[in-house]
């Protein structure tokens, strides 16, 4: 497997897998090359974004990407997006390109990782599995107007 920084000129790419991903279980999105570019290129352009895509010979297999926040205590790094080609599940490539991500973070000083995702085996064990924690004193909340 090989990794590459990602960057704008992936973003075709990325997004056709993305698509692939989070519009298939336990997501089920109706995510469109449109929204799914727009929604990848706002994150792109964040002034300390930070991706890698992963690589089996020519074919992109995996993109995650995120961005460092400044805390009062340092520096915080929020995985946003992180996905495999799901016709291709099976064999760690996630958990290779996961690794490898946590790597180059760890080498750049960056020691705290979060993200959100949703409580499915599928999402929330795997990250169990590799050692994230739920953060017993936070909660999500959100609002939608009538």
């Amino acid at each position: 497997m090989r990794f590459e920084r990602l960057t704008k000129e992936h973003l075709n790419e990325i997004a056709n897998i993305y698509i692939k991903a989070f519009n298939a279980p336990p997501w089920n999105d109706k995510w469109t090359i449109q929204t799914a570019s727009k929604r990848l290129s706002q994150m792109l352009s964040h002034e300390a974004s930070y991706g890698l895509v992963a690589y089996e010979e020519d074919k992109l297999v995996g993109m995650i990407l995120g961005y460092e926040e400044q805390y009062y205590d340092g520096i915080k790094f929020e995985i946003k997006e992180f996905c495999t080609d799901p016709t291709l599940s099976g064999g760690g490539r996630g958990t290779k390109l996961l690794n490898e991500f946590e790597k180059h973070l760890y080498e750049k000083g960056i020691n705290d990782i979060v993200l959100l995702t949703c409580r499915a085996e599928a999402t929330q064990g795997y990250y169990q599995r590799r050692g994230y924690k739920d953060y017993e004193d936070m909660v999500l909340m959100g609002k939608k107007s009538n």
